[in-house]
């Protein structure tokens, strides 16, 4: 990830010029070289633009989240389940459960996706908040609108045998 970063960092390294490889003798160690900044700017000014990235890139981890995938597991295994039952013998309790699983089955997937592509190394640190409170009122609306389907309405379960019981 460092190397892609200082490669998509070339414009910032301009005016650089290659290291003289003829003075590198095989003692020399890297803090050796690091002394010499004069004699290798290339060195110096790569070791300050890794220090930026890795001080950008890292995370605030608030909580163990090794909890959280085990019951992500479960709501999956769930799944296999809930879903079969909602719709072979639909009722209020199989409607919101499937309701309740479904979605936040998907909120854990598309948050894991907005996490892993929506990076604040890469993109700022705005839009990968914006992002996520995107996602997290998608992810609301859509409990919402189910749970009310499913209260003021046939539910879930009735309506897709209505959609299968339909013939050409």
């Amino acid at each position: 990830m460092a190397l892609s970063l200082i490669l998509r960092n070339t414009a910032k390294l301009r005016g650089i010029s290659s290291p003289p490889f003829h003075s590198f003798r095989r003692t020399q160690s890297f803090s050796q070289l690091l002394n010499n900044r004069n004699q290798f700017p290339l060195v110096a000014k790569t070791k300050m633009n890794l220090v930026n990235v890795i001080n950008q890139t890292k995370r605030n981890m608030s909580a163990d989240h090794s909890k959280l995938w085990p019951i992500e597991k479960a709501v999956s295994v769930l799944l296999i389940g809930i879903a079969p039952a909602t719709f072979i013998c639909p009722n209020p309790i199989f409607d919101n459960l499937f309701a309740l699983t479904t979605v936040i089955h998907f909120h854990w997937g598309l948050e894991a996706v907005v996490v892993d592509y929506i990076r604040p190394a890469i993109l700022g640190p705005v839009l990968p908040k914006l992002a996520l409170i995107l996602l997290y009122v998608v992810s609301a609306t859509t409990l919402g609108s189910l749970l009310y389907y499913n209260h003021n309405s046939e539910g879930i379960g009735k309506t897709f045998q209505k959609l299968w019981a339909i013939q050409e």
